[in-house]
């Protein structure tokens, strides 16, 4: 079962895409589709539980020459940096088709979606990294433009994802020529492409062009335009995939290639990176001092909590790369649950915007909010507050006193939420009300989510002993860059 239980998670959700196509029942196709994710997450928890601590390399692995000619192969593996990311994509996915009762083609394109979520995690090609990512455009652009009050929400997603794509594609072409004229054979394997010898000034460019591509997804300033328009519209399955399929995978991209393709410009202008994901931070917190609306405030809490990220990566610290792997989860896990909380409300006909009395009308989901909140902005024992600690220490020890600069923005943030949601809850407004309160079904859900970061910020040992051995490969592969990196 080892051998084929990667391609088994990444081709199962297409299997219900096509269930979803064929069948005209839409009750057995929401059955079937509930069945594959379901099984999606018996799948992934075995990943995790055999995945051998011991092995600092790729596990599970499976390769078939799928062109040979051109060096393209569908090449499958996972270690400690994907193991997460993947396993938190199936949870999502099931998570997001309990949800709500989705028609069938919201119900196709959510596995769609994550099935190309899934192979790009997994993904040890680089042009089959690039196919996946590429792939969930086109559904994501369908299913975000299902929303009636912003039809041009998916339009604009899609046209800034297919303009990041350009200078990826770009950049995994001239890595493959590159390898042709070293090598004598084209290749797309990320192990063949870690040993190319390239000048510092075209590993700057290319190191440019991937970051482009992984920016508008991730997202970083100038390109998050996009989310704030795609987040007010689209159900609580789609806000869920968005994250595994979108923002997961361009977080995902800039940990996983920068500090390992091209290791010489990561480590050449990786403190400027890291003074930019201090503004993209703190630009971030303030954004959210001025809103009104959850919603609204989602955008600006995905800035930071991205500056985090980016943070932790440019320290090239297994403290700081340890603390971004568990970031990514705690944001995936509270954003997730945040955006839970807020389509259930949209469903009501109300908007989490302040003056809004949630306490008075419905207890149930302030206290939910409330928790929800605290735990995207790092309330002890969860795992945003294990990742910032992690990041913090390499920060200190990197730079010094310097490094902690990014406390501003965890400050700040901290008080535009807090600020907003007193307001959300303790808030009058009379012409607005909830019509019900939170149902126990819609509760477990949240709680799923919210049981997962407790469990990786109150008990990181698992996660970190499973994580620690592919960080210390990818420091080995940042050694090229020409000094010293990864002291503990």
């Amino acid at each position: 079962m080892h051998t084929y239980i990667l391609s088994l998670c990444v081709l199962l959700p297409l299997v219900g895409v096509l269930v979803a196509v064929i069948c005209p029942s839409t009750i057995w196709v929401r059955r079937f589709a509930l069945v594959a994710a379901g099984s999606e997450v018996l799948l992934c928890l075995y990943l995790g539980i055999h995945f051998d601590v011991d092995d600092r390399g790729v596990q599970f692995t499976e390769r078939l020459d799928w062109i040979p000619e051109l060096g393209v192969a569908y090449h499958l593996g996972i270690d400690g940096i994907s193991l997460l990311p993947f396993v938190l994509t199936g949870l999502l996915l099931f998570v997001g088709l309990l949800a709500r009762s989705a028609p069938r083609g919201e119900v196709a394109g959510l596995l769609a979606v994550a099935s190309g979520a899934l192979g790009a995690f997994a993904a040890r090609d680089l042009l089959f990294f690039y196919f996946c990512t590429e792939a969930v455009v086109l559904p994501l652009f369908v299913l975000v433009s299902r929303g009636a009050l912003r039809p041009r929400a998916g339009l604009r997603m899609g046209l800034y994802g297919l303009a990041g794509s350009v200078p990826m594609l770009v950049a995994v072409i001239y890595l493959a020529v590159a390898h042709l004229e070293q090598a004598g054979q084209l290749s797309f394997d990320l192990a063949d492409l870690q040993t190319l010898d390239l000048p510092l000034g075209v590993q700057s460019w290319l190191l440019l062009a991937l970051s482009l591509g992984f920016a508008v997804r991730a997202p970083l300033i100038p390109f998050h335009a996009w989310l704030s328009a795609a987040q007010r519209v689209v159900s609580p399955g789609v806000a869920l995939v968005l994250i595994c399929a979108w923002l997961q995978v361009g977080a995902y991209g800039i940990l996983r290639f920068g500090p390992t393709l091209l290791p010489e410009a990561f480590v050449a202008w990786r403190e400027l990176l890291a003074v930019l994901a201090v503004v993209i931070a703190v630009y971030g917190a303030l954004l959210g001092l001025g809103q009104h609306h959850l919603r609204a405030w989602l955008s600006s809490a995905t800035l930071s909590q991205v500056g985090w990220l980016l943070f932790g990566v440019c320290t090239l610290h297994v403290s700081g790369l340890e603390g971004s792997v568990l970031l990514l989860a705690g944001q995936s896990l509270g954003l997730g649950a945040i955006f839970l909380l807020a389509a259930m409300l949209t469903e009501r006909g109300v908007e989490l915007s302040s003056g809004l009395g949630l306490g008075v009308s419905a207890p149930r989901f302030a206290g939910w909010l409330r928790f929800v909140v605290l735990m995207v902005l790092g309330l002890p024992g969860t795992a945003v507050f294990v990742g910032k600690f992690l990041v913090l220490i390499a920060a200190f020890e990197v730079w010094g006193g310097v490094g902690l600069l990014i406390l501003v923005a965890a400050l700040l943030h901290s008080v535009g939420a807090l600020w907003l949601v007193q307001r959300i809850v303790c808030g009058v407004d009379g012409g607005r009300s909830v019509s019900e309160d939170m149902r126990w079904r819609e509760a477990g859900l949240v709680a799923s989510l919210l049981v997962c970061a407790l469990a990786l910020g109150l008990a990181p040992g698992p996660v970190l002993d499973r994580v620690s051995g592919s960080v210390d490969q990818m420091l080995i592969a940042a050694q090229t860059g020409g000094e010293p990196v990864g002291k503990e």
